[in-house]
């Protein structure tokens, strides 16, 4: 199917800028390329062809400018969990737009209700994510906001233009993109259903 075909490009193009993020200084999760797989290949899962070929010029141009995207994402993150850090690392960053800006308010005004939606269905499995908003960050822990935004602020507005044209197209028809990639996402890892995620993570919180 050329949609996996495309994901699979996608994935290989991020693995090495994920490993240079912090140099050669490298987390747990850095070095765990299975994970990471599941985790990326859930995401690109729940968009279209036309998105998933604008984000992967995007790759590729970044890759011949020797440009790490994937670093770019966890800068603009620390506009919200380490200020002062994210004026040290600011000058790395390429101009946005104020069109990218909209963009990606655009998208996020999409995917907050849907997750708002997913956390009242599944609210342990919720309870074990990040929190939500940028507001109810602690101790430096990126939320679903600032990890969204973050990540869609490293997007040319071409892939922006083709993620929210499918995400509003894919509302109108009543699916939840939110919910497509949480749920690739844990079906990942083995479990059947988001049921027995749900139910997994009750007994863990001791609900």
């Amino acid at each position: 199917m050329e949609k996996d075909k495309i994901i699979e490009r996608i994935v290989e193009l991020e693995w090495p800028m994920f490993r240079e993020v912090n140099g050669d200084t490298r987390a747990d999760c850095q070095e765990n390329y299975p994970m990471f797989v599941n985790m990326r290949t859930s995401q690109f899962s729940a968009w279209n062809e036309e998105a998933l070929l604008a984000y992967e010029e995007d790759l590729l141009a970044a890759e011949k400018e020797q440009h790490n995207l994937l670093r770019d994402k966890y800068i603009h993150m620390m506009a919200s969990t380490e200020p002062e850090g994210y004026l040290h690392f600011l000058p790395e960053l390429p101009p946005v737009s104020a069109e990218k800006r909209d963009l990606v308010e655009k998208i996020w005004q999409f995917m907050l209700p849907q997750t708002v939606e997913l956390r009242r269905k599944y609210p342990h499995v919720g309870k074990m994510g990040r929190p939500l908003l940028s507001s109810d960050e602690r101790n430096g822990y990126a939320s679903v906001e600032t990890y969204e935004k973050g990540e869609l602020m490293t997007y040319s507005e071409k892939t922006l233009r083709a993620l929210l044209a499918w995400i509003e197209a894919q509302a109108a028809a009543g699916v939840s993109v939110a919910a497509e990639i949480q749920e690739k996402g844990i079906l990942s890892v083995g479990y059947a259903s988001m049921e027995e995620a749900e139910e997994d993570a009750r007994r863990q919180l001791g609900g």
